[in-house]
């Protein structure tokens, strides 16, 4: 085999790996008692590191809680935290360095997009090391700021459950009816337009 079919096979595996990831990664609602390491946290942010931003802007800044009595009061004012999480990390907007970048907050809806895409990172970097992760948005954002001390700069944007999944979590279940598919997603050149024929 050359050097060249070599590489060309390893970048089909390196894609394939991250497909798959992609398509097998489940909200996780169950969680075990097990804590999560450091290193596990240590991935899952530096995954959320890299995700794209808007004119390469970090304007992000990650909180990691866990605390089990922080964790409790948390879930008190946090409708969407169903399960009980051995960790959250907080995604806040800081306004200082918004600010800084010259970034128009109430205008720019590029900041929630980043927030979204660290999220999906850290969301894929979890399940590829076998942490399950589930997204919260319902939450109070002044009693959350409250309960944990944010500085009123620091905007909690985005919550992210983490823990090790339960064997049920696990588990595949029955969904709602047919699996969309791409395809079913996707118009081609003009909305309403189906993908043209091969």
């Amino acid at each position: 085999m050359t050097a060249r079919a070599s590489a060309g096979r390893l970048e089909r595996a390196g894609a394939d790996a991250v497909l798959e990831a992609i398509r097998s990664r489940r909200v996780v609602r169950e969680f075990t008692a097990e804590p999560l390491t450091k290193d596990q946290l240590d991935q899952i942010l530096t995954a959320g590191r890299w995700a794209a931003t808007a004119g390469n802007r970090r304007i992000n800044r990650f909180l990691v809680v866990q605390n089990p009595r922080s964790l409790k009061l948390v879930r008190s004012i946090a409708p969407g935290i169903w399960a009980k999480p051995t960790a959250l990390i907080i995604i806040c907007v800081d306004l200082d360095l918004a600010r800084q970048d010259l970034v128009q907050i109430e205008r720019d809806p590029s900041i929630q997009i980043d927030v979204g895409t660290a999220a999906m990172n850290m969301m894929l970097a979890a399940h590829a090391i076998g942490v399950g992760s589930c997204p919260v948005t319902s939450y109070s954002r002044s009693g959350l700021s409250k309960m944990l001390d944010l500085p009123a700069t620091a905007i909690p944007e985005f919550i992210l459950q983490l823990g090790i999944p339960t064997p049920e979590a696990l588990e595949p279940h029955a969904g709602r009816g047919r699996r969309l598919t791409a395809a079913d997603l996707t118009f081609w050149e003009r909305y309403g337009r189906s993908a043209p024929a091969r």
